[in-house]
């Protein structure tokens, strides 16, 4: 009687395992992000809208491609932050140089946020209007940042068929400053170019740059 109590016992636990086993493969497979913190920073905002052509800013379409990044992030199991949820700066109130309390609050936000990884989200310009491409930029400060860089360069050249390059840069105040949480500056189309400024206004363009950001998101983690 006790060896078949025993033997329930033990055939419980085997099937309890394997039954986890196979339920994590599952949420591994439809949630490859699942528990990873992800800080999303829309560039500019507010006072500050970066690059203009006419009356096209860049800090809205920042904005709206961090927004369907997060919501995309998110449904594949993420826990995503944004360092500005509207058309503001994060500056302190009594600052009196705003850009420079702006870009040290995004680092300090970053910095002591625990995150596995942050995004810059930014657009180029260029006094040619012929630029045009998704870029990556990276500081070595922390040395994953290169990878990153790599991985989304790629996934840019493959979804957005981006011809660019990856580059490090050395002289960004924000970027040097962030060295606890693996990122990297997401140049995601030039403003200046015609064809590019028309596409990054539509949000079906903006969910295709989200899609190639989130494909290089699984694979660095994957890595």
């Amino acid at each position: 009687m006790k060896l078949k109590k025993h033997l329930l016992l033990l055939t419980f636990i085997f099937t309890f395992i394997i039954f986890f086993k196979v339920d994590a493969k599952i949420n591994q497979m439809q949630l490859p992000l699942l528990g990873k913190l992800i800080v999303i920073d829309p560039g500019h905002g507010g006072r500050d809208p970066g690059a203009i052509y006419k009356d096209i800013y860049e800090s809205p379409i920042n904005l709206q491609i961090s927004k369907t990044l997060m919501q995309e992030l998110e449904e594949l199991g993420a826990i995503v932050y944004l360092t500005r949820n509207g058309e503001y700066d994060i500056s302190d109130p009594n600052a009196w140089n705003k850009k420079h309390s702006d870009l040290q609050n995004r680092v300090n936000l970053i910095e002591s946020s625990n995150a596995n990884l942050y995004l810059s989200i930014h657009l180029n310009a260029d006094v040619s209007n012929t630029w045009h491409g998704a870029q990556v930029f990276y500081d070595d400060v922390n040395p994953k940042n290169k990878k990153l860089a790599e991985i989304m360069q790629n996934s840019f050249e493959s979804n957005l068929k981006s011809n660019r390059k990856y580059k490090e840069i050395s002289t960004y105040y924000m970027y040097r400053r962030i060295k606890s949480v693996p990122g990297a500056l997401l140049e995601v189309g030039f403003l200046t170019n015609s064809n590019e400024r028309y596409l990054l206004q539509k949000k079906t363009y903006q969910q295709k740059i989200s899609n190639a950001i989130t494909k290089g998101v699984i694979k660095f983690f994957q890595n």
